[in-house]
């Protein structure tokens, strides 16, 4: 049975380190199973507090469906992505 999952992506805010971090977690959403559903800009924010010495972080939001036990591995496939400062997947309520 697949669920509704919303996965929060903070990149580094270069233009070049976004393209490439968006596309990588593309491919690797991808490749565990997501069918993409909709995928939100949002945009370069100021942090609250710095992340690896950064001050702003470039946001997208993938809103994909897919089977939880993929959902759960996302983490483990997305932690040591160099171009990813933080990752958030949360599943959406009907």
């Amino acid at each position: 049975m697949t669920r509704r999952y919303e996965a929060v992506c903070v990149f580094r805010p270069e233009e070049d380190a976004f393209t490439k971090g968006k596309e990588v977690v593309r491919a690797e959403l991808e490749q565990l199973g997501a069918a993409f559903v909709k995928e939100d800009d949002m945009g370069q924010r100021a942090f609250a507090y710095p992340i690896k010495k950064l001050n702003q972080g470039h946001y997208y939001i993938f809103v994909v469906d897919m089977e939880p036990e993929q959902a759960h591995q996302t983490e483990a496939a997305l932690k040591h992505k160099e171009d990813l400062l933080r990752f958030l997947m949360v599943r959406q309520e009907k």
